[in-house]
């Protein structure tokens, strides 16, 4: 005769209730900490990218005042053609010999090619390359229209008029030299027209 055994009973889990959704908070804990540390990691290198980018940025542009001596070339550094546009005979010569005494240098010496009348103080004629040049000249004949040419080169050209008295005295110059002139300035700007003497 068999015994008949028993069937077994499951043994009841050792695990507690609890356990496995406190499992499952913890690993959603887990997870969104690291996807938020990852974004504060990407966030924070775009910042240091911006901070890098504004600190990089140049400094405002900004006026200051300098002397007109501080601005424009010397008169050792300009090179004048003188033309008489008037009937007054020698006045080139004449009016040459004092811009080599103010100390400009001299180029040519003659009647105004142009071979028009200048009824006022005269022009000065200049191209893009002479700007500053041309303003300096400017302080010595003053009254005299500044004429913009397309021509290339440093050169400049006095044409004097039936109402040039010479050039103006040394003192005058003097104290229009010491006048000072707005500048433009700062890092990121582009070099004022006369921030630079010319060479």
């Amino acid at each position: 005769m068999s015994v008949r055994q028993a069937p077994s009973r499951p043994h009841p889990s050792s695990r507690p209730p609890w356990l496995l959704p406190l499992l499952t908070v913890v690993a959603v804990l887990v997870i969104g900490g690291l996807i938020f540390g990852l974004v504060s990691l990407i966030r924070g290198s775009g910042d240091d990218s911006a901070t890098a980018s504004e600190d990089a940025t140049p400094n405002p542009c900004a006026t200051e005042m300098v002397p007109a001596s501080e601005v424009l070339p010397p008169p050792s550094k300009v090179k004048v053609n003188v033309y008489n546009a008037t009937g007054v005979a020698g006045l080139a010569s004449k009016t040459a010999s004092a811009l080599e005494k103010a100390g400009f240098k001299v180029g040519k010496v003659a009647n105004d090619p142009v071979g028009r009348t200048i009824t006022g103080v005269g022009q000065i004629r200049y191209g893009p390359k002479a700007v500053k040049r041309a303003e300096l000249l400017s302080l010595y004949v003053p009254g005299a229209v500044l004429v913009e040419l397309t021509r290339t080169g440093p050169k400049v050209d006095l044409a004097m008029g039936d109402s040039f008295e010479g050039l103006a005295p040394e003192q005058q110059v003097n104290a229009a030299l010491a006048s000072p002139r707005p500048v433009v300035t700062g890092v990121g700007c582009a070099p004022s027209s006369g921030a630079t003497p010319e060479q």
